[in-house]
């Protein structure tokens, strides 16, 4: 019998290409949408939200369920009148996702977030036996600090440490197999390609044949939330708080300086058994690859 898959935050990048490998696979998926508070908004930000549900649905070609993660009731019934066994979430939205994840009593038998540090998985057996594993997929984007665009680059540190990097279509088909296996261990750690900053730098460089404007960042500057920022953040901007004001740069400033800070000070190494291994028929992009035109995030 398939399992029925629901993706919440399903409609952006990443949840879209989780659901592309699911659809070529045994389960069924759906989309978690969030739920509109009905005290903080208006009829026509409900009908907005019911329209742009609809459209999404037609677009993807899976059914959308608008979900309250705030009411752990409301969930519940949902994942049962649905038939959900499996939960994978990409919500960004810390508190959002803690309220999928602290569910106790729900029906589900998979639950699955992706949170910046890393991707938690979690199973339940039955009503009452629940194992936790991490999955910690490295990073997306080499976006962060290179503007393949703009020429440029922001390198957190000296730039010499290694960083992992892992495509998104890869963090897609090793979670469609790791929710195959019958057991899990507690930790996980995939990646498509280790190399450091300045390496990644200089493949852009080659592929582009112009020399970038390359800025270093200091630790200290990071530790004051601050980083170069480049063209590419921009539309990260308008992700965060639906615009590219002062506010919304401020934000995703202060969230990224800790992550990449984290880079610089070598803090980014994992132990933990890895995925590639496990599935070594899933053939990972290398860093080269996934900046070809054709290759998205």
């Amino acid at each position: 019998m398939s399992h029925v898959v629901a993706i919440a935050g399903g409609s952006g990048a990443l949840g879209r290409t989780i659901i592309d490998a699911l659809k070529k696979s045994t389960y069924k998926p759906l989309i978690l949408a969030r739920q509109v508070n009905i005290f903080m908004t208006s009829q026509k930000s409900h009908t907005d939200a019911e329209k742009a549900n609809q459209a999404l649905e037609s677009d993807i070609g899976v059914p959308v369920l608008q979900a309250d993660y705030s009411n752990q009731e409301s969930l519940i019934q949902l994942f049962e009148s649905h038939k959900i066994d499996t939960v994978i979430s990409c919500i960004t939205n810390y508190s959002d996702s803690h309220n999928v994840e602290q569910q106790q009593r729900d029906p589900v038998s998979h639950i699955a977030t992706y949170p910046a540090s890393g991707l938690r998985l979690t199973i339940q057996l039955g009503q009452s036996f629940r194992t936790i594993t991490t999955c910690t997929p490295g990073r997306f984007k080499s976006a962060l600090a290179i503007d393949m665009d703009g020429n440029a680059a922001g390198i957190p540190g000296d730039g010499n440490y290694p960083v992992y990097f892992t495509h998104t279509t890869d963090v897609a088909k090793y979670t469609a197999a790791l929710l195959g296996l019958d057991h899990w261990q507690k930790k996980y750690f995939v990646y498509g390609d280790e190399m450091t900053w300045n390496e990644a730098v200089a493949i852009s460089q080659a592929m582009k044949g112009v020399k970038f404007n390359i800025t270093y960042d200091a630790i200290e500057k990071l530790e004051r939330g601050e980083i170069t920022e480049l063209t590419g953040h921009k539309a990260t901007y308008a992700h965060l708080l639906g615009s590219d004001s002062a506010d919304a740069k401020a934000m995703f400033q202060r969230i990224m300086s800790g992550v990449v800070a984290f880079m610089a000070e070598g803090h980014m190494v994992y132990e933990a058994p890895l995925l590639n291994e496990i599935f070594p028929d899933i053939k990972a992009l290398k860093v080269k690859e996934a900046m070809t035109p054709n290759s998205a995030a």
